[in-house]
């Protein structure tokens, strides 16, 4: 079984979520798969910081960022984590 769909069709930044729906009766659907690619090492860091945080029960956006200094290597090069670089990452992630 693969870890991610093949056939998912880009999601274009500047259009509404609708943009990215897929169309079954024209890709293989592979329902509960819906990445286009498998996360990297980076991305499951990432997720993993972001759950015992969560988990820790802390929500706040500044306190998150606080977090993940040190836990998690911020992207593009950063020194460090920011609140716009954590929203960046999210909606790039999320696209």
């Amino acid at each position: 079984m693969r870890g991610f769909n093949p056939h998912l069709t880009p999601h274009p930044a500047d259009k509404g979520s609708e943009a990215g729906i897929e169309h079954p009766d024209r890709v293989e659907n592979i329902a509960w798969q819906t990445r286009a690619a498998l996360p990297t090492p980076a991305e499951n860091a990432l997720a993993d910081a972001l759950q015992a945080i969560f988990a820790d029960e802390i929500y706040d956006l500044p306190r998150i960022v606080e977090r993940l200094q040190g836990r998690v290597t911020p992207p593009g090069g950063a020194s460090r984590w920011s609140e716009a670089l954590l929203r960046a990452e999210l909606a790039r992630l999320g696209s």
